[in-house]
């Protein structure tokens, strides 16, 4: 039975998550993690991936990453393999490091992206690791609060985040929803349904669009006819100096009954700064 396809689409944050073969420890010495970090920082030079949230856990792995042009699939693929092999030859092993596919789920809202972060910083604390998300060193919560060192990947930070107060508020809300993270985040039909909204909106410009135009056009007719000038004619000659005389006359108009320098600039085909350089004259 086929695989269901994964959702690899640009300009979104997805949490990622690679674990184990049956749970097994995907590092075993701090070394382990340098070569991880190593292979990671090299990828993120060479593509566009983002990086705004991470935690290396012994036996699994957290990234928020935001998907530009290149696909995660690929990413993922080329980071997995690459460490696997690394890992098996040292430790003289054979088959897989990694159990299955990587786990990515699409973040869909804000809100979403802010508890992402909260959720994979706060791994180590809920492991019992540390006491504090800042005390452990293979995650980015430290980048977060401030800490001056040099982070060990090349991360970015959520602009909602580069106030370290603001991130440090946040980190010490109330966690209940975080026990419904989980589920919440990365549903197919929630994205689905994310792409519908988006699409009626578009069809809905476009018609708002399309009547201001067809608005437009009827105004701008009016008004040529009262200047005896075709308005085809007027359209198509852009700069010619008698016609475009006529034509700011007619532009005049058209802001006198509320059009914008947009819409006018759009109808006429005309930049909206040469729309205000054809108003002073």
């Amino acid at each position: 039975m086929a695989r269901p396809a994964r959702i690899d689409l640009p300009d979104y944050h997805y949490h990622v998550i690679s674990r184990g073969q049956r749970k097994n420890p995907l590092f075993f010495s701090p070394d382990d993690r340098k070569k991880y970090f190593e292979i990671l920082n090299k990828l993120l030079i060479e593509t566009d991936i983002d990086i705004y949230a991470y935690s290396l856990m012994t036996n699994h792995v957290h990234f928020d990453i935001f998907r530009n042009n290149y696909p995660i699939q690929i990413f993922m693929k080329r980071l997995n393999t690459t460490y696997a092999i690394y890992f098996n030859k040292k430790y003289n092993l054979i088959g897989h490091v990694f159990q299955g596919r990587y786990i990515s789920k699409i973040v869909l809202d804000e809100r979403q992206l802010i508890y992402l972060i909260k959720y994979i910083h706060l791994n180590a604390l809920r492991a019992g690791i540390v006491e504090y998300p800042g005390d452990y060193s293979y995650s980015s919560a430290r980048f977060y609060e401030g800490f001056k060192e040099k982070n060990l990947v090349r991360i970015k930070r959520l602009p909602q985040f580069e106030n370290k107060e603001l991130y440090l508020k946040f980190m010490d809300l109330d966690e209940i929803i975080l026990t419904t993270y989980r589920d919440s985040i990365g549903d197919k039909e929630a994205y689905l349904s994310l792409e519908k909204r988006k699409l009626e909106t578009k069809k809905e410009k476009f018609v708002e669009q399309r009547t201001l135009k067809q608005g437009i056009r009827k105004d701008a007719q009016f008004f040529s006819e009262k200047l005896n000038i075709d308005l085809s004619r007027l359209l198509e000659s852009k700069w010619d100096r008698i016609f475009k005389q006529k034509k700011i006359l007619i532009i005049k108009e058209l802001v006198k009954l509320g059009y914008n320098f947009s819409e006018i600039a759009r109808f006429f085909e005309y930049s909206k700064s040469n729309i205000g350089k054809m108003l002073k004259k």
